[in-house]
């Protein structure tokens, strides 16, 4: 199963298509796994996910303030998008698929070095 979202996605990028649409397709699973991680992130269930909400919830996976932050920044473009389930979507499907280091859904663990 990873394979064939990986095999997709890579064609997409082949055909230069390189932002994932908000329709595209993934498995039922992974939609409800998606929608589940945004809920635990969203704590004041508000829809929007804020830096404060974000750390909080990674500090109880031991990811420190600081690269909690530094994570949120990155995949924002510094504050420059709102945090909504359509977003957060979209960083997941991009995590799941993508396999270029620098890509914004990769930090949406917290995690910051790859190596």
């Amino acid at each position: 199963m990873w394979e064939k979202l990986n095999r997709d996605y890579h064609a997409m990028k082949r055909e230069k298509k390189t932002e994932v649409a908000a329709d595209d397709n993934i498995p039922a699973w992974l939609e409800r796994y998606i929608q589940y991680k945004f809920s635990l992130f969203d704590r004041a269930a508000d829809g929007v996910l804020d830096v404060d909400e974000f750390i909080y919830v990674l500090e109880d996976f031991g990811v420190s303030v600081k690269d909690a932050k530094t994570a949120f920044l990155l995949f924002t473009e510094n504050n420059a998008h709102k945090v909504d389930l359509t977003y957060f979507r979209l960083l997941s499907i991009e995590y799941f698929r993508s396999d270029d280091q620098g890509s914004l859904g990769n930090f949406i663990t917290g995690r910051l070095d790859f190596t």
